[in-house]
């Protein structure tokens, strides 16, 4: 098993080599985080999401992804108003 540090350089580089618009650049993001701080992975998404690059990025991702918007939507009702998420006027926003 490689050591946290090994990991992380891991998960950075490859996010690095990964072209902007995919996706797996958010899930090596998280796995990085979670890496780092020790947290579990909502909280992870709220540290990524202080981020303002990434914030914008996960918006447009969840209003223009049908995969994402139905993650989102499904984080919503499993967190109520503990939801990282919220909508307004048929627009999802990172509260």
């Amino acid at each position: 098993m490689q050591d946290a540090a090994s990991l992380m350089a891991f998960y950075r580089n490859r996010r690095a080599e990964l072209d902007p618009s995919d996706g797996s650049r958010w899930h090596l993001l998280i796995k990085e985080i979670r890496l780092r701080e020790a947290c579990g992975i909502e909280e992870a998404y709220a540290i990524a999401l202080t981020d303002p690059i990434w914030r914008r990025w996960f918006e447009r991702q969840i209003n223009s992804d049908p995969t994402c918007r139905k993650a989102a939507l499904r984080h919503m009702r499993d967190n109520g108003d503990r939801s990282l998420i919220a909508q307004r006027d048929g627009r999802l926003f990172v509260r």
